[in-house]
């Protein structure tokens, strides 16, 4: 039961993967398993076999998740896509009193984190809309290894922390290799 549980986990990791503005590791947080994710992939090879059938079934939903909410959110954007966007703009603005109560639980909030969150909040915008006015659904036709290998990394970190999109880790990605080609 406990292996079908992080099946679907797996499924909503893959979700939050593709969703734009979601992130992966909030929705950890949010279900209370960020700690033994994160502990069970760091120390894949001290426990090997234990790990790695914990990690499994949540590799294996998360392939799923991608797959099938990426047919299901390009079919939404098709169709309704201002719905859609306000939908996720939605999600995002809701999971933040939640992070702020964690982050609150472990760490007391400083008044000179407020300028960082500014600046990143301000930086974010600006390459969602330096994207849109790019036009740049037809403008690249190849990507090098390289190019690609750095976007997996950059995704990777995506995944690991809490808050950052893997999607806006695209958008940018699609944005720089515009800019410097």
């Amino acid at each position: 039961m406990n292996k079908l549980f992080n099946f679907f986990i797996g499924i909503l990791l893959g979700a939050g993967a593709i969703l734009p503005g979601v992130s992966s590791g909030v929705i950890c947080v949010i279900l209370g398993m960020y700690d033994k994710l994160i502990n069970s992939i760091f120390n894949l090879f001290k426990d090997f076999k234990k790990n790695f059938f914990y990690l499994l079934p949540i590799g294996l939903g998360g392939v799923i998740g991608v797959f099938l909410f990426g047919n299901i959110l390009k079919m939404l954007f098709n169709t309704f896509p201002t719905q859609t966007s306000f939908c996720f703009i939605g999600l995002i603005l809701g999971s933040i009193p939640l992070l702020v109560k964690k982050v609150n639980s472990e760490h007391i909030f400083r008044l000179r984190y407020i300028p960082f969150t500014i600046i990143s909040f301000i930086l974010g915008c600006f390459l969602v809309f330096l994207e849109s006015k790019l036009n740049l659904s037809n403008s690249i036709d190849y990507f090098s290894f390289l190019f690609l290998v750095l976007s997996g990394f950059l995704m990777a970190i995506g995944v690991v922390f809490p808050g950052v999109s893997n999607t806006l880790i695209l958008m940018c990605m699609r944005c720089l290799l515009y800019i410097f080609r």
